[in-house]
C-alpha cells in the first residue's frame, strides 16, 4: 500500500512539473499583459495625433507621445527580460523564422527524416 502511495505522488509531481513547463510563466504572462496595453495606449494616441488637424492639441498629443514612448521600451525591455528567463522545450521540431527575401514568415522542420534540405 505504501510502495502503491509513493508511485502515485511520483507520478503527480512529474504530470505537475510537465504542466509547470507547459504553461506561461507568471512574470511573463504580466510581462505581456503590460507590454500589450501600453503598446494599445501609444497606439491611440498615433491615431489620435493623425486625426488631429488643432496645432496647440496636436502638440500637447505629440508631447503625450514622447512621454509613452519611454514606457513602451521599458515595458519591452520588461518584456524580453521575461522572455530570456521562460524555459525552452528543445523536444519541438519545428522552427519558424521570418525570411526578408520573401516577405513571409517560414516553416523549418529540424526531423531530418522529413526536412528536404537536411536528408543531402
Amino acid at each position: 500500500m505504501k510502495n502503491l502511495k509513493a508511485k502515485i505522488r511520483e507520478i503527480l509531481k512529474e504530470e505537475l512539473t510537465r504542466i509547470k513547463e507547459s504553461s506561461m510563466s507568471r512574470g511573463f504572462s504580466t510581462a505581456v499583459e503590460t507590454y500589450q496595453s501600453v503598446q494599445l495606449k501609444q497606439q491611440k494616441l498615433q491615431k489620435a495625433f493623425i486625426v488631429e488637424k488643432d496645432p496647440s492639441k496636436r502638440e500637447k498629443i505629440k508631447q503625450a507621445l514622447l512621454k509613452i514612448h519611454k514606457l513602451v521600451k521599458k515595458a519591452e525591455e520588461d518584456f524580453n527580460k521575461a522572455l530570456m528567463q521562460e524555459p525552452v522545450d528543445l523536444d519541438e521540431k519545428l522552427v519558424f523564422y521570418f525570411d526578408k527575401k520573401k516577405d513571409k514568415i517560414m516553416r523549418f522542420d529540424t526531423d531530418r527524416s522529413k526536412n528536404k534540405k537536411l536528408r543531402k
